[in-house]
Order: structure tokens, then C-alpha cells, then sequence
């Protein structure tokens, strides 16, 4: 337990100080979305280059850690989409923001956990693991807007176009590829990803807890349960089961499970208002979510330890 605590810590202190930073306004407020923009598309791709490049990913159970993420995804995106159908009278607005706040994951407090807890081989585990699931994330996020709200006009061409220039897809294939070509890191790079790495931990954390939103959460009480149900709940458990059935143990299927038990991620707010979702609603899941998470994490971590 003192393990775990003491890898969450300076995460939560991170994050918390993002929030009081914020609220300070020690920095003025044009300085969060300049430095989200500077974690996303610079600093974490760096990152995920730079865990994935030289490390042996052939040895590693990436197709049983395919299964079990994918699979979680599939399996909760039903659950949502089931929720919807009983939920009719919500609007497909509302529902958007509820299958975003049950699918999507935080990818810097999933990156900055499995680093803390687990080392090198955690980080390359769970860059592996982002790289599979941020594509069909972004898959099943979009088709749920293109189908129930009508506004959100989303073109084939459109929709590969941004997945093709998503940062963090461009990273994992970057790494990939010159883990898989055998090139690897040339020392003149290796250096300097590594330290612009280091830096989307801080950064990025701390832009989580500026992301906060107090707002009234009266009336979405319903909406709030439904995504953090299926978030923090639904999404570790059929993933600690997956993994078992799918043989995957170890530091892997913990890594596996840490995936799929972070809160939802903020780029879910700006999604929604781009394509017409209840925006207001995905910060207050946003926002409870990441909240409910300093308890939900350590119970989650303590388990599969």
C-alpha cells in the first residue's frame, strides 16, 4: 500500500496544484490552453517516441494486451449505447457526453501511474496500450456524435485526416515503426526526447487540474453516475476479467487495468463543443470524474498489486 501511495502522491500533488494555480490566478488563464496544446501535440508524443523506440516490443504480449483493451472498449461503448436506449428522453447531446466520459482515458495520469509504479517497463507497456486504444476511442467517439446528434457533420475524409494527424497516434507510430525497423533512437535524439518527455509529466498533469470546472451539477446527477459507473467501475473490472481470460499476467494485465480505470480525458470538453454535444455536462463528468479518482485509483491499484 505504501508503494502505491507513494506513486500517487506527487501525481495527485501535481494536479492539485494545477487547480490552485488556476484558481489563483497566479498565471493568467490564456496560459492553460498554450500549455495543453504544448503537452499534446510536442512534449507527449515525445514521450511516447521515445519509450517505444528502443525498447524490445516483440517480447512483450501485445496481442493479448490488444484483446483486453480493445475488448473493454467494445464491451463498455455496448453498455453506454444500452444506457442510451433506456435513456431515450436525454437527448443525443447528453448521451455523448456520457459514452465519452465511459470510454475515453486520461493519458497523462494513465503514462505518469504506470511510470511511477512500474519503471521502464511499465512506461513502454502502457505507451503500447495507448497506441491501441486511442484509435478506436476516437472511432467509436465520433460515430456516436455522427449518429445521435444531428448537427455534428462528420465526412469520412475528415474524420482520417484527423485521425492521421492525431499527435498521439503520429507518436506511437513513429516509436513503433523505428522499434520495428530495428533503426531505433539515434543519440542526437534520444537526449532531447527524453527531456522534453520528462517534461509532459508536470506540465500535463498540472493542466489536468487547471481543467477544473465548479460548476452546477444539479440535474446531472444521472448522467454523472451512468459515465463514472461504467469509467471507473465497469471498465477496470471487465479488464482485470479479459486479461485472465486472455492469459495476460503480471505487470502487463496491471497495466492493462491502470488503462482503463483513469478518469475520462478534458479533450472530451473541447470534442463536444466542436461537434455539438452537451459541453456543459462532459465538464462536470470531467470534473467528478478526476475528483472520485483519488479514491478510486488507490483502491483499483491496491487490488491488482
Amino acid at each position: 500500500m505504501s508503494i502505491i501511495t507513494n506513486a500517487l502522491f506527487p501525481i495527485f500533488c501535481l494536479i492539485l496544484s494545477g487547480f490552485l494555480i488556476r484558481r489563483s490566478e497566479f498565471l493568467p488563464d490564456h496560459f492553460w490552453p498554450s500549455a495543453e496544446k504544448l503537452t499534446y501535440y510536442l512534449l507527449t508524443p515525445a514521450l511516447l517516441i521515445h519509450s517505444l523506440a528502443n525498447k524490445k516490443i516483440g517480447d512483450q504480449p501485445w496481442r493479448e494486451m490488444l484483446f483486453t483493451l480493445e475488448g473493454t472498449l467494445l464491451i463498455s461503448a455496448a453498455l453506454l449505447s444500452a444506457w442510451w436506449i433506456l435513456n431515450r428522453r436525454a437527448g443525443g447531446a447528453l448521451f455523448t457526453s456520457v459514452f465519452q466520459g465511459g470510454v475515453r482515458f486520461n493519458t497523462f495520469v494513465a503514462l505518469a501511474i504506470a511510470e511511477a509504479l512500474f519503471g521502464t517497463e511499465g512506461m513502454l507497456l502502457a505507451a503500447m496500450g495507448a497506441g491501441f486504444m486511442i484509435p478506436l476511442i476516437n472511432v467509436l467517439c465520433v460515430s456516436a456524435f455522427s449518429l445521435t446528434v444531428a448537427s455534428a457533420q462528420v465526412t469520412a475524409r475528415g474524420f482520417l485526416l484527423s485521425l492521421a494527424g492525431n499527435p498521439l497516434i503520429l507518436g506511437c507510430l513513429i516509436g513503433g515503426s523505428l522499434n520495428l525497423s530495428g533503426l531505433g533512437l539515434s543519440p542526437v535524439l534520444e537526449g532531447p526526447l527524453a527531456l522534453a518527455g520528462k517534461a509532459a509529466f508536470p506540465l500535463g498533469l498540472m493542466a489536468v487540474g487547471a481543467a477544473y470546472r465548479l460548476g452546477n451539477l444539479s440535474g446531472q446527477w444521472i448522467s454523472l453516475a451512468a459515465s463514472s459507473l461504467v469509467q471507473l467501475l465497469c471498465k477496470p473490472l471487465i479488464a482485470w476479467w479479459l486479461a485472465a481470460y486472455f492469459g495476460l499476467v503480471g505487470t502487463s494485465a496491471a497495466i492493462a487495468v491502470l488503462l482503463l480505470a483513469v478518469p475520462t480525458a478534458p479533450s472530451a470538453y473541447i470534442l463536444s463543443r466542436q461537434l455539438g454535444g452537451d459541453h456543459d455536462t462532459m465538464a462536470s463528468i470531467i470534473t467528478v470524474q478526476t475528483a472520485l479518482s483519488f479514491l478510486t485509483l488507490p483502491i483499483t491499484l491496491l487490488l491488482i498489486d
